[in-house]
């Protein structure tokens, strides 16, 4: 019997698998998919290095910049140093990656096969495959917005509580700025994010349903901004954007189960950023399943960032209206919002 079943080789999964293995947990991963390039920009602030002092030093090509520069709705541009440390911008391909090597290096196992059903099994849960069938005595969900861990055990998140984004890794633009746009006619924004050989370029919508027109505004924006790039590939894909503070009240763990990421529904809800929550998430996940009480995982996300959620939340309704992002975007506190 599997110990413990990661679902998901994702950052939150790759780091739960690795704090479990350092506990002396032996952990199995399963995903046929990860590593793989994602649709976002990539930002490691210098918070979450803070947090995990690791990402300072990591063997990988990135981006860096002491600066993020956000422009609101009527085109102001208001620039935002980073109080101490460097922005890193990483390919998530490569990111993830070393996440992923990160675990099974210390012990973890990744099994590379499609999970296509899990359900309860006695006392157990049994986990199938394109391969095979699994038992495991735990298990993690950290397959993303469309977790099938979460579906079989709590319900997915509701379309209300999804935003959509559209992009494209582009090469030619590593020497830009990074830089947020407030879109002034939508809930939403666009990004620029140099990395170390290419560059992701992309919009967000905070409600999927509202999504139409979104690629044309950003070709048009890039039109309009950027003239000599070259186009690697484009991408589209739903996020979790979490608009009412009673989704939270669904408890995310239980005496043999957790979940962790974006099957969670943990990211930002302004601009989307997650890596930071999916690096705590697994973290206290592995620590809760190791001192053998998983469900104490729904209570210590909370007390860890959870206020930040809940604040920004509460927030939305006056954010997104034109002269709630002109202050925003002039207000220092900003920089405690977007965690530089």
């Amino acid at each position: 019997m599997i110990e413990v079943a990661i679902v998901g080789g994702g950052p939150a999964g790759s780091y739960c698998a690795y704090s479990l293995a350092k506990n002396n947990v032996k952990p199995v991963i399963f995903d046929h998919s990860h590593p793989r390039e994602k649709p976002c920009g990539g930002l490691v602030t210098p918070a979450t290095q803070e947090l995990f002092p690791f990402l300072k030093d990591l063997p990988i090509g990135h981006g860096e910049r002491k600066r993020l520069w956000l422009i609101s709705p009527s085109g102001r541009k208001v620039g935002l140093s980073a109080r101490r440390g460097k922005i890193r911008c990483f390919s998530r391909l490569k990111l993830d990656q070393f996440l992923l090597d990160m675990a099974v290096n210390i012990g973890a196992e990744l099994i590379r096969e499609r999970v296509t059903d899990v359900g309860r099994e006695g006392g157990s849960w049994k986990i199938k495959t394109t391969e095979k069938s699994y038992v495991a005595k735990t298990i993690v969900g950290a397959d993303g917005l469309n977790s099938l861990v979460r579906r079989n055990i709590i319900g997915q998140l509701s379309k209300a509580d999804k935003g959509i984004c559209y992009g494209y890794i582009v090469r030619g633009l590593e020497e830009e700025e990074i830089m947020i746009r407030f879109l002034p006619h939508r809930k939403g924004y666009m990004w620029i994010v140099p990395r170390d050989d290419h560059t992701s370029l992309g919009i967000g919508a905070s409600e999927a349903s509202r999504a139409q027109g979104l690629r044309k505004e950003l070709d048009l924006f890039i039109k309009q901004n950027y003239a000599n790039f070259e186009k690697i590939c484009d991408w589209a894909a739903l996020i979790p954007n979490v608009k009412d503070v009673r989704t939270f009240n669904t408890p995310i763990a239980g005496s043999d189960w957790v979940l962790i990421g974006d099957a969670a529904g943990h990211v930002g809800t302004i601009v989307g950023d997650g890596i930071m929550y999916a690096l705590i998430d697994g973290e206290l996940a592995a620590q809760a399943i190791a001192e053998g009480h998983p469900q104490m995982f729904d209570k210590w996300w909370k007390e860890a960032y959870g206020w930040r959620f809940f604040r920004n939340i509460r927030l939305r309704k006056w954010l997104y209206t034109r002269p709630g992002l002109e202050l925003y975007c002039n207000i220092l506190k900003v920089q405690d919002a977007l965690h530089i």
